[in-house]
């Protein structure tokens, strides 16, 4: 499952970067093109986080990568041809409230409330709370000691599932700002074509509304 949701990734960013090469001016200037292509790093770390039973790493990386994709996203839609330099400083602007719910509320971006939902499941994880604390305690004393990750079925699933949520914020919010990715200029016609089903056996729910409804 972990390598499919690369691979789905890498499909992204192929169809991605033909938009980046034939509109370089808007795409070459776009935090999302910059999240989107450097969350294969991050991916690939998840996926290390998940096979080692590092669940809660995971889980704060994902929050990173929803929380990226969607400033980047804000500042790409209000500067949209500003140069990366200056959207740097946009962000050094926002910095001291430019993230969650409260970024997501100044965005005009579609199921707002889907992704705040999203993003608080993974902050419940992320901070200290009862959830946090329940799930991270070893479950026999000598556990303590050795500081080890132990493996936990739940666990894995559940990051698996954020994994997968996460994986569709990506692609719904980069739609919403770039539909014309999947247009009829794209050269990667299979991907095209394929996208969709990938999609479903993910679950992405948000894509798959946005795809629909860009007739794709």
């Amino acid at each position: 499952m972990l390598d499919e949701q690369i691979k789905v990734l890498t499909q992204f960013i192929m169809v991605f970067y033909d938009l980046y090469a034939r509109a370089p001016k808007e795409a070459r200037n776009s935090l999302t093109f910059f999240r989107v292509a450097s969350f294969y790093r991050e991916f690939r770390w998840i996926q290390s986080c998940i096979s080692q039973n590092a669940y809660h790493q995971c889980i704060r990386e994902l929050r990173f990568v929803l929380d990226s994709i969607i400033q980047a996203y804000y500042v790409d839609e209000r500067h949209y041809n500003t140069d990366m330099v200056c959207k740097l400083e946009i962000v050094k602007e926002i910095d001291r409230w430019g993230f969650g719910g409260r970024l997501i509320d100044q965005t005009n971006l579609g199921h707002k409330q889907n992704l705040k939902d999203l993003y608080s499941e993974l902050s419940t994880y992320v901070h200290s709370t009862h959830r946090e604390l329940a799930s991270s305690l070893p479950k026999k004393a000598k556990q303590v000691a050795d500081l080890k990750f132990e493996a936990n079925v739940e666990m894995t699933n559940l990051c698996t599932s954020f994994a997968n949520q996460t994986l569709d914020a990506v692609f719904f919010v980069t739609l919403s700002l770039f539909p014309e990715i999947f247009g009829p200029r794209t050269k990667q016609k299979k991907i095209k074509a394929s996208f969709p089903r990938s999609l479903q056996e993910f679950d992405c729910k948000l894509t798959l509304e946005k795809l629909a409804d860009l007739e794709i």
